[in-house]
């Protein structure tokens, strides 16, 4: 199932760029990489370097970073170091060491965090807590920290489904331009 998430260029604003950062096993599962649309970015957890250069490159754009796992650990570790972006989306972050929480919510315009909260033991949730699950702390510190019950794998598509039921939601209670009355 492929989705985009590019919202269409504004006359006066530069188009949203879209980047995702897959866990570990992103490039096996393709658990994030399948909803990366056309014009679309995508690094793999490891490329830290890679991301903060693109960040750099196009600083004066709007971005919304998404990662997932290892993936979103990189982009919160990436987004502390000082590259702002309009909005971060963590999906169940995982590593043994995390960025400076008050960094990242200082660069991230909105940091949303969703935790997976089914705990079942199963081969997804296993991987992540091997690898060291963050759980509740990004809620000390994300704009909004939410628990989805899906596992470490499944967390993705709920995820964005529900960010994406949000965003409809928002544009839908947005005021409407009134006609001119002449």
């Amino acid at each position: 199932m492929t989705t985009s998430i590019n919202k269409a260029a504004n006359n006066n604003q530069p188009q949203l760029q879209v980047v995702w950062v897959g866990g570990a096993l992103d490039k096996y599962t393709q658990l994030l990489r399948q909803f990366v649309g056309p014009n679309q970015h995508y690094f793999q957890w490891f490329e830290y370097a890679a991301l903060a250069r693109w960040l750099r490159q196009h600083q004066q754009e709007p971005v919304l970073l998404i990662g997932h796992s290892y993936g979103a650990s990189t982009a919160a570790a990436v987004v502390a170091a000082g590259h702002p972006v309009q909005q971060l989306i963590t999906i169940d972050p995982v590593s043994w060491r995390k960025p400076d929480g008050w960094a990242v919510r200082q660069y991230a315009g909105l940091w949303q965090n969703y935790l997976a909260a089914d705990a079942r033991l199963n081969f997804a949730n296993l991987v992540a807590r091997c690898g060291g699950q963050w759980q509740q702390w990004p809620a000390s510190f994300a704009h909004q920290h939410k628990l989805l019950q899906a596992d470490h794998a499944t967390v993705v598509a709920r995820a964005l489904l529900d960010w994406r039921a949000e965003q409809q939601t928002q544009a839908a209670s947005e005021p409407k331009p009134q006609p001119l009355q002449g």
